[in-house]
C-alpha cells in the first residue's frame, strides 16, 4: 500500500512540476525532494536528538533508538567525563550521536558505506555535535586500498563488507552484493602511530562480520592501558568466531562482563573490560 501511494504521490509532483525548460523542472524537483526530507526527533537523558532521513532504510536508527540495543546506551552512560570512543561501524550515527550529546566525550566515528556516511554527517551537523567527527574510512587488519561490497547502497543499510570477495553473513551464507565501490582500509594501529587519532578509552565494534580482521590490526591498541573496555557484536550461540574473537581480546587483558541482545535476532553484544 505504501509503495502503491508513493508512486501516486511521485507521479503528482511531476505533472505539478512539468516545466518548458529541462533544468527549470529538475530545479523545481529537487526543492520539492528537499522540503519532504524527514526528521525525528528523539528526547534522550541526555538532551534530545535529531535525525535526518533521506531513506526509509535511515528510519530504522530513530524508530527503534531505545529499543535496539538498550545495552549499549547503557555502556554510554558508565563512560568517565573526558573519554574517547570509537565507534566502527557508525551506521548513521545513533549511538555516535547519543554519546556526542553527553557534552563530555570525544567521538571518533567511522563507517565507509558512502550513503550512511553522508547520513552520519547530515545527522552530526543538525545536532551541533562538534565532539563527533566522522571518517568514511574502513578499519581493517591492514593499511591499504580496497573495495567495500555493498549489500544495499542506501542509507541504514547493512551487511557492507570491506575486502571480502565473497560477502557472507554471520552464520556463513553468502550475500547480495548490489555494488563494490573502492574504499581506504586503515589498521586501528596505524590510525595513532601513523595519524595521530586520539587512543580510545572504549571501542564500539560492529561491522557484520569484519570484527576479528578489525582486532586483529589493532594489536597495539589493545594493550594499550587507556583502552578499559569494548562492546563487540557476536553470533548468537557458540562459534568459531566467536571463540577467536575471545581468544584475541584474552590475549589482551579483556574479559566478558555483559552481554545485550545486540541489533538482530542472530548477534549479540558482549562487552569486554580488563
Amino acid at each position: 500500500m505504501s509503495r502503491r501511494v508513493s508512486r501516486i504521490l511521485s507521479g503528482m509532483v511531476a505533472l505539478g512540476s512539468l516545466h518548458p525548460r529541462p533544468w527549470r523542472r529538475a530545479h523545481l524537483r529537487l526543492l520539492v525532494a528537499a522540503g519532504l526530507e524527514q526528521r525525528h526527533r528523539v528526547e534522550t537523558r541526555h538532551g534530545s536528538l535529531t535525525f535526518v532521513a533521506s531513506h526509509v532504510g535511515a528510519l530504522q536508527a530513530p524508530r527503534e533508538f531505545f529499543t535496539a540495543e538498550p545495552e549499549t546506551l547503557a555502556w554510554i552512560d558508565g563512560f568517565d567525563a573526558g573519554s574517547v570512543l570509537w565507534d566502527i561501524g557508525a551506521n548513521v550515527g545513533a549511538f555516535s550521536l547519543y554519546a556526542g550529546r553527553r557534552g563530555d566525550i570525544d567521538v571518533l566515528a567511522f563507517e565507509p558505506a558512502p550513503a550512511s556516511y553522508a547520513a552520519l554527517c547530515a545527522n552530526i551537523a543538525e545536532n551541533r555535535l562538534d565532539r563527533v567527527g566522522a571518517y568514511c574510512v574502513a578499519l581493517a587488519e591492514r593499511s591499504h586500498l580496497g573495495r567495500i561490497a555493498l549489500s544495499r547502497t542506501y542509507a541504514g543499510s547493512v551487511y557492507n563488507l570491506f575486502d571480502q570477495e565473497v560477502p557472507v553473513d554471520l552464520q556463513g551464507r553468502r550475500l547480495p552484493t548490489e555494488r563494490r565501490q573502492a574504499a581506504l582500509g586503515i589498521a586501528a594501529d596505524d590510525l595513532v602511530a601513523i595519524f595521530g587519532a586520539p587512543p580510545p578509552n572504549h571501542i564500539k565494534l560492529d561491522v557484520d562480520g569484519t570484527e576479528l580482521a578489525i582486532l586483529r590490526g589493532a594489536a597495539r591498541l589493545l594493550r594499550a592501558p587507556e583502552l578499559r573496555s569494548l562492546s563487540v557484536e557476536n553470533v548468537v550461540g557458540e562459534s568459531p568466531r566467536n571463540d577467536a574473537i575471545a581468544a584475541l581480546l584474552g590475549e589482551a587483558g579483556f574479559r566478558p562482563s555483559a552481554r545485550g541482545r545486540g541489533g538482530s535476532d542472530m548477534t549479540v553484544n558482549i562487552i569486554y573490560r580488563r
